[in-house]
């Protein structure tokens, strides 16, 4: 099973080498190339292919529009609830999956903060269950894919690359070594050691001093949130979006700062964590201060953390939701992931779940039941229309 289905037309090959690689990158296992075994029909071959994908990235443009098989995976894929949509050219995807939103990628090289590209890694987090690895700058050499390019697959579709096979691990192999030698030292993130209800504790760091514009704790006067037409926005560890991401502020929700010179403000959030923002995204609060209130996070049912305790065992409906708060709703929904050991990258998440004794953090990838894969959507849906 892979992580990631990627459906193009072979006349945008290179433009998908960039995406599988940026793919990966994001530590998603990719497929999009692969040998038919001659017994087999491609049909049969690439409908096994998307059904054990946890996702499926189809790539519209001008020619994958006009592509029969292109258009079959993509109908395959929004059948079974896991499509993703992205256009490389100035094109709508084609009647029925116009209907569907799309991530512009027409304008994208290879940036991690792109809003198109953005969008896409927010639907992988979702379908596969995990969230990506801190971004980097897609690789411009594809990515070894799962086997070799299909000498049996239809005309008109996808293009062989076995005999660039070795010449390609070679090549990704230095250009990955030159990357990593020409990237600045890493700045730890910092920990925070306070549950999503606590905003007054000052959360330690393994930062080292030199390396932070320290300020104490009280400079954070400002209460703020954000302005993205994203929906969320990154806080990094330092004022550059080449730093680690160490945080998450999603629309509606409120964090601290402080007037600072420059394009990066330092923030922190409810549960401690204190990053850099770029400051084009922070929307201050007219009049507000520190004493703003910022909602805590719930304990759930007697105390247990546990918002909706059967979501695992049975479908929620739309009317039940709905006297539930934006947060009390990410929680719910988070849980499910909870429930099976997932290690959350969220520092508020982790810090939210580990105070409570049936989490255990064991594992980066979850396996969710049809079940609790709707109730995700659904919570998901519903927190988004509370904000």
């Amino acid at each position: 099973m892979v992580d990631v289905f990627i459906s193009y037309s072979r006349d945008n090959k290179a433009r998908v080498a960039d995406i599988a690689a940026a793919v990966a990158a994001a530590g998603y296992d990719v497929w999009w190339d692969a040998e038919l075994p001659p017994h087999r029909s491609y049909g049969d071959v690439i409908a096994e292919k998307i059904g054990s994908a946890k996702a499926a990235i189809v790539v519209w443009s001008h020619t994958s529009a006009q592509s029969e098989w292109v258009r079959a995976e993509a109908d395959v894929a929004r059948n079974q609830k896991k499509l993703v949509q992205t256009a490389i050219d100035d094109v709508m995807p084609p009647l029925p999956f116009n209907q569907i939103q799309f991530a512009d990628l027409s304008d994208w090289h290879g940036d991690p903060d792109h809003r198109g590209w953005r969008k896409v890694l927010m639907s992988l987090e979702e379908l596969c269950g995990r969230e990506a690895a801190a971004p980097v700058a897609a690789p411009k050499s594809p990515p070894t894919p799962k086997g070799r390019d299909a000498e049996a697959r239809p005309a008109g579709h996808k293009t062989s690359f076995l005999p660039w096979a070795l010449l390609g691990l070679a090549t990704i192999a230095v250009a990955l070594l030159a990357w990593k030698l020409l990237q600045p030292a890493a700045t730890p993130p910092e920990k925070s050691e306070a549950a999503i209800a606590a905003i007054s504790s000052t959360p330690t760091s393994d930062e080292p001093a030199a390396q932070a514009d320290r300020q104490p704790a009280e400079a954070f006067t400002l209460a703020a949130t954000i302005e993205d037409p994203d929906g969320f926005t990154n806080i990094r560890a330092g004022k550059s979006t080449k730093t680690a991401i160490v945080g998450k502020v999603l629309e509606g929700e409120k964090f601290l700062t402080y007037s600072q010179p420059g394009q990066w403000w330092r923030v922190r959030k409810a549960d401690g964590t204190t990053g850099f923002m770029f400051r084009k995204y922070i929307r201050l609060i007219e009049g507000g201060a520190a004493a703003a209130p910022i909602v805590a996070a719930p304990t759930g049912v007697g105390g247990s953390g546990v918002v909706i305790p059967d979501s695992a065992d049975r479908l929620l409906s739309a009317e039940e939701l709905g006297n539930y708060s934006a947060l009390e709703l990410r929680i719910a929904r988070n849980e499910i992931f909870a429930r099976h050991g997932l290690r959350f990258r969220d520092p508020a998440l982790q810090a939210h779940f580990a105070q409570f004794g049936w989490y255990r953090a064991t594992t980066d990838n979850v396996s969710l039941s049809p079940t609790e894969k709707a109730n995700v959507a659904l919570l998901k849906s519903a927190e988004d229309a509370a904000r």
